[in-house]
């Protein structure tokens, strides 16, 4: 459960360096991420394991809070697009990190597809016109701009009609496919279709994330916090 959790996050907010291209950012708020305002949908995990859970992006964070399993209620986790992630679950005293290793392991890889953005963190090397579905798309290849970045290149199809990523490719540095994703938008936020179904593949595992309830809007700065996760104020320098 916790792994699961850390690779959404870790997908919704590892990118590529405010690229220009307004394909490419379009692509990027149609996931949630880059839209200006904030905005809250719950997604529901099935596969080999099952989840529900809240989750919140705004400003380059995403805040996500466990409802489903019953022994992992109330289960939060923090995560920001420089590269931090946090967790806390009732009984810890403080928020522990969460490291580079623990979000490519596993479950943890779901949650770092879903909550990463290909637009701060990598940066665009090369793009190629080609097709996902039978769709006209830009093919977006990506570098990482630090070794701090979970994968070292990624690959991201984008529809020339309507600009929606469609199909993204996660490499490790050894240059080998580590996982894949599809996604598909029959949400809505505003008026502008928004992401309903991402599926993942990992190895021989198949994990489908499905978002429902979008809601945008401007939520509270505190939410984002290292010391609003749980266990005892911080009195050191904020993160």
């Amino acid at each position: 459960m916790k792994a699961l959790l850390l690779s959404f996050l870790v997908l919704f907010t590892a990118s590529a360096s405010h690229a220009q291209d307004a394909a490419l950012l379009a692509a990027e708020q149609a996931r949630g991420i880059l839209t200006g305002s904030g905005v809250q949908w719950t997604v529901t995990v099935s596969g080999n394991k099952s989840a529900k859970f809240v989750a919140t992006s705004q400003g380059g964070k995403v805040f996500a809070e466990v409802i489903e399993p019953a022994d992992a209620t109330g289960r939060r986790y923090l995560a920001d697009s420089g590269g931090d992630m946090w967790f806390w679950k009732p009984g810890l005293s403080r928020p522990v990190s969460v490291s580079k290793r623990q979000r490519l392991s596993g479950d943890a890889a779901i949650g770092d597809i879903a909550s990463t953005s290909y637009v701060d963190g990598y940066k665009v090397t090369g793009q190629e016109d080609g097709e996902v579905n039978g769709e006209a798309a830009t093919i977006y290849t990506m570098e990482a701009n630090s070794l701090g970045d979970t994968y070292a290149k990624i690959k991201y199809w984008v529809t020339k009609s309507g600009n929606l990523g469609k199909k993204s490719e996660f490499y490790a540095k050894s240059g080998n496919l580590v996982r894949s994703s599809t996604m598909e938008y029959s949400n809505k936020a505003g008026s502008k279709p928004f992401l309903s179904k991402m599926v993942v593949v990992d190895g021989g595992n198949t994990i489908t994330l499905s978002f429902s309830d979008v809601n945008l809007g401007n939520f509270p700065a505190n939410l984002f916090t290292r010391e609003n996760l749980g266990g005892p104020k911080s009195t050191g320098p904020k993160r």
